[in-house]
């Protein structure tokens, strides 16, 4: 329920509101939820709406690389502790 409500609050967020409050946010939830996969979807979602070229997604390929960093420094963190 959690997960869900903050894909919306980030997905009405991309729509309404200008880009200095939602890609933080969009950030934010990487690291803090656990496999945040939506994020991917929701660059590609971005590119769609404010992108030039659909075929080169900056957003999605960001988005992609910060679940993958997060997933490795998560898991480091955890072991550590």
């Amino acid at each position: 329920m959690r997960r869900l409500l903050l894909d919306l609050i980030i997905f009405f967020s991309i729509i309404f509101l200008p880009y200095w409050f939602y890609i933080p946010l969009l950030v934010a939830s990487i690291v803090v939820m656990p496999f945040f996969w939506e994020a991917v979807f929701l660059g590609f979602f971005i590119d769609m709406l404010y992108g030039l070229n659909v075929f080169f997604s900056i957003y999605a390929l960001s988005a992609l690389v910060l679940v993958a960093l997060a997933l490795v420094f998560k898991e480091r963190l955890r072991f550590n502790v």
